[in-house]
């Protein structure tokens, strides 16, 4: 018997299923392939990602991917695909639909990252 038994004992974790779950994000495969994509549509619309020390990305080996961290190599990193916080692609999504072009590609670029944010980060 632990210390811990009679705590745990007396302690209930009634099911609630109007709680709203929240989970961190996870950079997978699949979801690297696909931000790839959408990475890739933003370079053409003449976006690029301003490296920091500890900034995350991905560069292709094979079918998957390996993973690095930007340590004082921001030089070194063209074809790596960045690896943003969540927030950060939803933070580019609001960048989107506020530029004023008509572009119709941009529509399919917005469509994309929902597409995307759906798949892969929607709980």
């Amino acid at each position: 018997m632990s210390d811990n038994d009679d705590y745990d004992n007396h302690i209930s974790y009634p099911e609630n299923p109007a709680r709203i779950g929240l989970r961190n994000f996870t950079w997978t495969v699949e979801a690297i392939s696909g931000w790839e994509d959408v990475w890739n549509s933003l370079w053409r619309f003449g976006y690029k990602w301003e490296w920091q020390n500890a900034d995350r990305y991905a560069r292709a080996f094979g079918e998957t991917y390996k993973l690095y961290a930007c340590y004082n190599d921001a030089e070194k990193l063209d074809m790596a695909v960045p690896l943003p916080q969540i927030h950060v692609v939803e933070e580019v999504r609001e960048l989107l639909l506020d530029r004023t072009d008509d572009d119709p590609r941009l529509d399919h670029l917005v469509g994309a990252i929902d597409r995307w944010l759906k798949e892969h980060y929607a709980p």
